[in-house]
């Protein structure tokens, strides 16, 4: 699990949010979600200072959810941040979006009431990817984030391995269409 940071460069607000294991891929479920109209302040906010005025780092990572709550309320606190947590990525059931989902919206959530209101949050339900957070070692600082950087890496491999292997798919597909036609072209 991963607590993460969106600054707005523009205006210096931090907004501060928790992940499964990928800031980036977050950031790019917001983006999406911003298409969609939802209204939420992070939305209006991308819409009006545009994607490109904002950076997306990451900020720590945590083993448990304990620990990812103390991580995300120490970030909140030395960043004087907005909370991302609880902010929708959907338009709900009723809508077409359901239809069609987004093709990262593939978290999982929950629905979740709040008891002093009668909205609806939806909730990122994560599974523990990485392990410890902030210390007070620069040198276990280090190690944290180079374990980062590898997942990362790692993560871009397994996505453009896939790519490759679609790639390779669809041109066998094609081949054996071809291969179709041309032996249906010599029958006529």
């Amino acid at each position: 699990m991963l607590v993460y940071t969106l600054t707005n460069n523009i205006t210096g607000d931090v907004w501060v949010g928790t992940c499964k294991d990928s800031s980036d891929e977050r950031f790019m479920q917001l983006q999406e979600a911003m298409a969609l109209g939802i209204k939420a302040q992070i939305y209006k906010d991308l819409r009006d200072f545009g994607v490109e005025n904002f950076t997306v780092e990451d900020y720590a990572v945590a083993h448990d959810r304990e620990e990812l709550k103390d991580i995300f309320d120490e970030a909140m606190d030395i960043h004087e941040g907005k909370s991302l947590v609880g902010v929708k990525t959907t338009l709900g059931k009723t809508s077409i979006a359901n239809a069609a989902p987004l093709k990262s919206s593939t978290t999982r959530t929950r629905k979740a009431t709040s008891s002093t209101t009668s909205t609806t949050k939806t909730k990122t339900v994560a599974v523990e990817k990485l392990a410890t957070g902030r210390t007070g070692s620069a040198k276990k600082e280090k190690l944290i984030k180079e374990k980062l950087a590898e997942e990362k890496a790692a993560r871009e491999a397994a996505k453009l391995k896939q790519v490759r292997e679609q790639a390779d798919e669809m041109a066998a597909i094609m081949a054996r269409l071809d291969s179709r036609g041309s032996t249906a072209n010599k029958g006529r």
